[in-house]
């Protein structure tokens, strides 16, 4: 036989049908194992890599409709998985309609993967396709579709789903009411929350918690003790999540008694070390101004976030240790490396207020300008830097190093020849070109764009000498 006639024989006769649907099954279990291995370490790359594989061998990886389905379901997975909600949504879309119809696990993954992550319209926009579709949601679509709802205020929208998990019998499930009190809570619907939430006949943690932090955010204080007492006679104890609820509605309510009891709770179920509960306490301590107490709980706690520097150094300005409030603003700098967020900006300001520190505040106020005008450049409003710039100037401060070197690079998206060869005249005889000439004179031939700056920083370099 010669290989001429081997290679012209069709490939079947060489392996025999049963062999080769053999050979395609151990393909598809091969990929199906390395696509929930991907699954399971949310390996994005090596499940981009698989994905490309069989894109290229899809007639004879999917082979049938029903392949095609899994390979694509578990794609989806994979991409949900990763975050990449946007390659997820594409590929499911793919999922032949039929095979998609019938796969509302997938539905409410994809339902799930937006409602935490976002943008929460796609998670009810994908709540109505699923209902048109005719695939009929199941206990766990409403509570992923209701925090996507509360997340956008979309009332009506909630309302309405509230309908259709009535009209299907699940509103009595304890985890969908949990989800509604939790929903009309948060949209401000007090009324529809505290009627849910009645007409439970089974009430867990959770569902207490939605109810009692729904009720500490409008500042119901007599509600929520309530609440809580009631939660306790049903034979279910306060755990972190309701403690940390209870607090700030018994700070603003001033209710130091009610709240050492709350801080005697913690400690004996052992939660008061949790950063979250301390901060609480700590807050709660200052709200009723004993700094004695949220001075001990900061200064025992071993973490401490951007939240706990905020309350600390709150309760000190609110009890008139303004100098001490930004001693510690400058230990969260120095010490701790975090950095002021609006809040602390705001509360330091009021302790320069209170100590008539105006140049302390003046230093606080360029740093927010900076910060601001930093931020605007960084996000590509230009203009809008330049315009907090020149605001910077009127208002009397000085800009200094760091202003200049943010501010250039606005000159040059704006192309603004005037105003960076005035900013670098303003460096010259500040001194700054002669510590950092480096990188101040790159960011100042950035200015330039496609035109040309050498005569004008030429000039501006003599005239600055001259003034010295």
């Amino acid at each position: 036989m010669s290989c001429a006639s081997l290679v012209q024989r069709p490939c079947k006769s060489l392996f025999p049908t049963s062999s080769y649907r053999s050979c395609l099954t151990h393909v598809h279990a091969l990929y199906f194992q390395l696509l929930e291995h991907c699954i399971e370490s949310t390996s994005l790359r090596e499940g981009k890599i698989v994905h490309q594989y069989l894109l290229k061998n899809s007639n004879t990886i999917a082979g049938n409709n029903n392949n095609s389905a899994i390979v694509l379901d578990k794609i989806t997975r994979l991409y949900v998985s990763c975050n990449e909600l946007e390659l997820a949504r594409r590929v499911f879309g793919s999922i032949p309609i039929p095979e998609r119809k019938s796969n509302v696990i997938l539905w409410n993954q994809m339902i799930r993967a937006y409602a935490w992550k976002g943008p929460f319209d796609r998670a009810i926009d994908l709540y109505y396709e699923m209902i048109e579709s005719g695939v009929t949601p199941t206990k766990f679509t409403y509570p992923f579709v209701l925090k996507a709802c509360s997340g956008l205020q979309a009332v009506e929208d909630g309302r309405k789903i509230h309908d259709h998990a009535r009209g299907l019998g699940l509103e009595s499930d304890v985890y969908i009411s949990t989800a509604l009190v939790d929903f009309y809570t948060k949209c401000e619907c007090l009324i529809e929350a505290r009627e849910v939430f009645d007409n439970m006949s089974e009430r867990d943690v959770v569902t207490w918690n939605a109810m009692i932090a729904g009720s500490s955010l409008h500042g119901l204080y007599g509600d929520i003790i309530r609440l809580v007492v009631q939660m306790q006679e049903a034979g279910l104890s306060p755990n972190s999540s309701t403690v940390v609820a209870v607090l700030p509605a018994i700070g603003e309510a001033n209710g130091l008694s009610q709240g050492k009891t709350v801080h005697g709770y913690c400690v004996r179920r052992g939660i008061h070390s949790d950063v979250i509960v301390a901060t609480g306490l700590l807050n709660l301590y200052g709200k009723c101004r004993c700094l004695v107490y949220a001075s001990r709980i900061f200064d025992r706690m071993w973490v401490k976030n951007e939240v706990t520097w905020s309350a600390i150094i709150g309760a000190y300005v609110s009890c008139d240790f303004a100098s001490e409030a930004l001693q510690l603003y400058d230990q969260m700098l120095l010490r701790d490396g975090i950095c002021p967020s609006p809040v602390i900006l705001g509360t330091a300001l009021r302790a320069c207020t209170k100590l008539t520190d105006l140049r302390r505040g003046k230093r606080l106020h360029s740093y927010i300008v900076k910060s601001e005008s930093g931020f605007v450049l960084m996000n590509g409003k230009a203009k809008e830097a330049l315009d907090i710039f020149q605001e910077m100037q009127l208002s009397g401060i000085e800009p200094d190093l760091a202003t200049v070197v943010a501010f250039l690079p606005a000159c040059s998206h704006l192309a603004a020849l005037k105003h960076g060869a005035c900013s670098h005249c303003y460096s010259v005889v500040c001194g700054f070109t002669t510590d950092t000439s480096v990188w101040m004179e790159f960011a100042i031939v950035e200015i330039s764009g496609e035109k040309s700056l050498d005569s004008m920083v030429l000039d501006v370099e003599i005239s600055g000498e001259a003034n010295k």
